[in-house]
């Protein structure tokens, strides 16, 4: 007896489940080709539809009142979309136009699933059906039990995409200043403590080898820190461990390095005496022996300029005033350019085809401006020029690298000046007095960090800010006194990092990036960091004043440090 009335219940229940596919397919698959304002309202062939089944498109839902979300008719699904980069939820109803629903909408909208539609989905389930697809669900057979049967249960949209997945870390810093814009900025997650994971002496580096302390911009590439400390090395990013060297026994003093394609670029003078250098030379290495591979000879040495790489091609800037840019796979120039300059101290930033430098004129007159120039990276073909300020008696130079991001330049003069440019046109949208150039001090020379909606900058005058990107306007500035503060800081995980020089405390800083609240600092110097997969390697530019065998050379700090 309880068997035939179970059996009628499940065919009366069976006919309420007919009844609702049917119901559901009254325009087409299953769905309304055109939804008006109201739920009731449905495409002209329906009618009015007394059930609506939605799992595709999306909907204006300002108004969920509209949806009859009460009388049970909407069944609507929430998924991620992305725009512009940026993942967003979206209620999923017409496949016209996409709008950002409201959170108590999305509340309302996934709980008021009607119970008619819940035991629907019970039944279906019951029965073997998937309730998305209405097809039988897949089941695989154990090899070990023929028998038995695993079923695989379909997720739903909200469970799978419930959440946006976190950025990958980033797992590389390839040039100076991170990327090939020089915007200072990582995806990475960043030391939020001075833990340190290793650390290299001078002793680990063969002591005799190192020959110059104070200059050193690390790079990282697939799992690997690379230094120019006179010679190259190639270092472990998780131990230290020392993987190769490359160096010629005299008259190699590499300065600058870049990776592409798999080999290390380096520019290299034959003197480590910056006004004694009389030739300069383009290194390629592979990356993972530091095999040699060719040179190239510029036209003079290359004092500040560091190399880039960027459209398949190594830019490098020298004391002629030229920029060149050659083939990464032979050394062979495939164009060069002579710009109104007496030298290039600024390195080449690049975004979107164009390659940015800045230029030195003549120091202390206007006889020869300095510019920053805009250049197709195609041919050097120049498609403008930016004229700095002319200030009587200040050093009216762009020593500084420039900074790209969404289509401005940023840049600073040694005259005091910090300008944002058009990128496309080369024009000023600001400009913003941040240090006074006066006597012997030179203003801004470094390249700026940006992001957060910040320009992040330090100056020769003692002061680190952080500019809006808008106006220029200073949200905040740590004052360091009466020193060399320009060292060119990295950006991450809402971290700046920044060290200070000569004149200074020699402290490597480590600020909340919101408000300039100091995190940490270690005695470092001015340095210039690398970051990525959460490692902030650092050289400590003040190993040169204590010559000993156990002097930390190179500094890795990480989270997961000892």
């Amino acid at each position: 007896m309880k068997k035939i009335i179970f059996i009628l219940i499940l065919v009366c229940l069976s006919s309420f489940v007919l009844a609702e596919e049917s119901s559901n397919n009254q325009c087409g698959n299953g769905l309304c080709e055109s939804f008006e304002e109201t739920a009731g309202d449905c495409c002209e062939d329906c009618g009015s539809c007394n059930e609506i089944t939605v799992e595709a498109g999306v909907m204006d839902i300002d108004e969920p009142e509209a949806l009859d979300v009460d009388a049970g008719k909407i069944d609507v699904v929430k998924v991620m979309e992305v725009e512009n980069g940026v993942k967003k939820e979206v209620v999923k109803i017409d496949n016209n136009e996409t709008y950002e629903p409201k959170e108590e909408a999305i509340e309302v909208i996934e709980k008021k699933k009607s119970i008619f539609g819940m035991i629907i989905d019970f039944f279906k389930r019951l029965f073997g059906i998937d309730t998305e697809t209405n097809q039988p669900q897949t089941s695989i057979t154990s090899p070990d039990e023929d028998k038995t049967e695993i079923s695989m249960p379909t997720i739903p949209p909200t469970e799978i995409l419930k959440e946006a997945p976190e950025a990958e870390p980033q797992t590389n810093w390839p040039t100076f200043h991170g990327d090939t814009a020089r915007t200072g900025y990582s995806l990475s997650k960043a030391p939020s403590t001075p833990n340190i994971l290793w650390k290299s002496t001078i002793s680990d580096f063969g002591g005799e080898e190192i020959d110059s302390f104070d200059t050193n911009w690390p790079i990282i590439s697939n799992q690997k820190v690379f230094v120019a400390i006179s010679k190259i090395f190639a270092l472990d990013l998780k131990t230290g461990e020392k993987i190769w060297r490359f160096g010629e026994k005299t008259g190699f003093y590499a300065r600058g390095l870049t990776i592409g394609e798999g080999k290390v670029f380096a520019t290299v003078n034959n003197d480590d005496n910056l006004n004694s250098i009389s030739a300069g030379f383009v290194y390629a290495l592979e990356e993972n022996t530091g095999k040699f591979l060719w040179k190239y000879q510029t036209e003079k040495g290359m004092s500040h300029s560091l190399p880039l790489f960027a459209e398949n091609k190594v830019f490098v800037g020298d004391d002629s005033g030229k920029i060149s840019a050659l083939e990464p796979a032979t050394g062979k120039l495939i164009w060069k350019k002579q710009l109104e300059a007496e030298e290039i101290h600024s390195s080449p930033a690049f975004d979107q085809g164009i390659i940015f430098v800045g230029t030195e004129g003549t120091a202390r007159s206007n006889q020869l401006p300095s510019y920053l120039y805009a250049l197709k990276a195609s041919d050097g073909t120049e498609l403008w020029k930016f004229k700095v300020d002319y200030i009587s008696g200040k050093l009216n130079l762009i020593h500084s690298t420039p900074a790209i991001l969404n289509d401005v330049v940023y840049v600073g003069s040694e005259n005091g000046y910090f300008y944002a440019i058009s990128a496309n046109e080369g024009k000023l949208i600001w400009k913003k007095l941040i240090a006074s150039g006066n006597d012997q001090l030179i203003g801004v020379s470094a390249a700026a960090a940006l992001g957060y909606d910040k320009v992040f900058i330090g100056t020769y005058e003692g002061k680190f800010l952080a500019l809006n990107q808008k106006d220029g306007e200073i949200a905040w500035e740590y004052n360091f006194g009466k020193a060399n503060a320009d060292s060119s800081p990295v950006l991450a995980d809402n971290k700046v990092y920044f060290g200070v020089g000569e004149g200074g405390d020699g402290y490597f800083y480590c600020f909340n990036a919101d408000n300039g609240k100091v995190l940490w600092k270690e005695k470092l110097g001015e340095s210039s960091g690398a970051l990525a997969e959460g490692i902030l390697i650092v050289h400590n530019k003040l190993a040169g004043e204590e010559l000993k065998l156990e002097t930390p050379l190179i500094m890795a700090f990480s989270d997961e440090g000892n």
